[in-house]
């Protein structure tokens, strides 16, 4: 993509913090993070001429994991995706680039995902334009993340019903935690985890 872009780079691809560290012999002027769960440590994060940058599929409103679901269950009406300068915190670096979206009526989580996905791409082939162009990445101004970084932890209390829930807020639940190809939602009883399969 960069290429087709104008930008000349030679891009090379690590998923693991192994693989990144060798690739840091090469004294590289760019890191571009982008659906990985890797964590970058510092010592390379802090290489001198660097720009580090990772691309979260979600808007600023919506750090840490599985946003997609929490956003879903909070009925927002924007999403997109968030370009931002990689620190040692996930998503909490400096945002350069946004890409939003109006949420279609009824969106489900894998929607969602989907079209921030696209919206990631389109933050990645705007920086490469910008690059190519010698232009400096810089934070926006008035753009800052949300208050509540999600985890995997609060993605599993929100997965969890019980027989004193409400039904609507079981439904809210049940839509907001759905996934092909995942059982999510699940109740606990006498110490054991029953997931609930949807036959629809």
């Amino acid at each position: 993509m960069a290429n087709g872009l104008g930008l000349a780079l030679e891009a090379r691809i690590g998923n693991n913090i192994a693989t990144i560290q060798e690739e840091f012999k090469r004294q590289p002027e760019l890191l571009l993070s982008f659906g990985t769960s890797a964590i970058v440590p510092d010592s390379l994060l802090e290489s001198p001429g660097l720009l580090a940058i990772n691309v979260h599929p979600a808007s600023p409103a919506y750090p840490g994991r599985d946003p997609h679901h929490f956003a879903v269950y909070d009925g927002a009406t924007q999403y997109g995706a968030t370009m931002h300068m990689m620190t040692r915190r996930v998503d909490d670096g400096a945002i350069v680039d946004l890409e939003l979206f109006a949420v279609p009526a009824g969106a489900t989580p894998a929607l969602l995902l989907g079209m921030a996905d696209d919206a990631a791409w389109k933050l990645i082939a705007r920086l490469f334009m910008r690059l190519a162009a010698c232009e400096k990445i810089l934070p926006l101004s008035n753009v800052s993340w949300g208050m509540r970084k999600t985890t995997r932890k609060m993605f599993l209390e929100l997965c969890t019903v019980d027989s004193q829930m409400g039904e609507s807020e079981f439904i809210r639940r049940d839509k907001a935690t759905k996934m092909p190809g995942y059982n999510n939602l699940r109740i606990e009883l006498y110490g054991r985890i029953f997931r609930l399969q949807d036959d629809a």
